[in-house]
């Protein structure tokens, strides 16, 4: 009788000690790392390639992402999210184009590859592509909306999309600077 008194005694105790330290006491959260952001990217592109009905989609391309506001203006972010994107999808067996080589099709730039949609069935035609893979990113206050689009160089429609967030945290803060690290 006295160990059972004993024990709930205890255990009251510990529930009181613990009540008491409130929000304070809980442990700062980890800062979001270059890792985390390929990861949730990765996780993106998955369930992007989950949409595609037809496994055999071919080969494809990817864009650098552009800023929402600006269409032709990228940053680091734009370029290395879809490098995480190319990535994944060549992680997943899909032969990715790199159409770096030739500027005929391609606004080639010192921030990034941008499609030029009204030659997208040239690119098609010349690389062989079936698809392109492009998107958009919008800054807001506590996070970065990327939204990402599987499209067709045969007809120029969506074969698939998907959107995600990332927040606003030191390592996207530095991509998205033009002239490298800032504070945030």
């Amino acid at each position: 009788m006295f160990r059972k008194f004993l024990t709930a005694a205890l255990l009251l105790a510990l529930v009181a000690t613990t009540a008491c330290k409130g929000p304070s006491a809980a442990l700062p959260p980890l800062e979001t790392t270059l890792t985390d952001v390929r990861e949730t990217s990765y996780d993106a592109m998955d369930s992007l390639l989950a949409q595609c009905t037809d496994n055999d989609c071919g080969r494809l391309m990817v864009a650098t992402l552009v800023d929402i506001n600006d269409v032709s203006r990228t940053s680091m972010f734009g370029r290395q999210i879809a490098e995480f994107h190319a990535s994944r999808l060549s992680q997943r067996d899909f032969v990715v184009i790199h159409a770096t080589m030739r500027q005929d099709h391609m606004i080639v730039r010192g921030s990034g590859q941008f499609l030029l949609s009204r030659d997208i069935q040239n690119l098609a035609a010349d690389y062989n592509a079936k698809l392109a893979l492009v998107g958009t990113y919008g800054v807001v206050s506590d996070s970065v909306a990327v939204s990402m689009r599987l499209v067709s160089t045969v007809d120029d429609s969506t074969v698939a999309a998907v959107d995600y967030e990332l927040p606003r945290c030191k390592v996207v803060v530095d991509m998205l600077s033009d002239h490298g690290f800032r504070t945030y």
